[in-house]
């Protein structure tokens, strides 16, 4: 059985500074795979197209309003690029989880392709963006699943492993960190709830 996926339970998110964000302060966000495809062109066949598949690509593109500052949500900073004329190639991940935590995690790589700006008198400053896919996506695998007790769950060794994100409830959390022990501090309330975490190694 598997409800319907949440907004919140999917999510991109990069690597900045070695902190994982979801990808700045976002209102949607979407992510397009495209193929090219190289035409055949056999003498036996005059009436009806043919084709191979050859390379893929893939874009992210959302929008969002402007925030200057925000913790565990990475403000508009991110953005810094389109400023400096900097070309920071940016380890971005798209993390999808349900309510009884079935989940997908993918790793991949990024450059900023444009960034928009608008701003009406009366109304929030948006922007919208768009990200350019460099190179394959990765599936991401190291992930343990735990019931929360007394408030906390192990985690894995910050030396050898990056968490990325905790999943629960349908929902992606951003803002946990992994503890001396190790483990994860999510409170009390969660006693009995199964949660997911998801890593990379380092």
């Amino acid at each position: 059985m598997a409800d319907v996926v949440k907004a919140e339970g999917l999510i991109i998110a990069y690597t900045l500074s070695g902190n994982v964000y979801p990808l700045a302060c976002a209102k949607s966000s979407s992510i397009s795979i495209t193929r090219d495809f190289l035409e055949l062109a056999p003498k036996t066949n005059i009436q009806n197209r043919s084709y191979i598949p050859t390379r893929k690509g893939f874009t992210v593109s959302g929008n969002g309003l402007i925030k200057l500052a925000e913790n565990y949500m990475q403000p508009f900073s991110f953005f810094n690029d389109m400023f400096t004329t900097n070309d920071t190639l940016y380890t971005c991940y798209l993390d999808i989880i349900d309510a009884q935590n079935n989940y997908k995690l993918y790793q991949f790589n990024a450059y900023i392709e444009s960034l928009n700006l608008e701003s009406t008198i009366g109304n929030f400053s948006q922007y919208s963006y768009s990200l350019r896919g460099n190179g394959a996506f990765t599936e991401l695998t190291i992930v343990d699943t735990y019931t929360v007790t007394a408030g906390t769950i192990t985690a894995r060794s910050t030396a050898t492993h990056k968490l990325v994100a905790v999943g629960y409830g349908g929902k992606w959390y951003y803002n946990y960190t992994v503890s001396a022990g190790p483990v994860i501090n999510l409170g009390t309330s969660l006693n009995g709830t199964s949660v997911v975490a998801a890593y990379i190694a380092l």
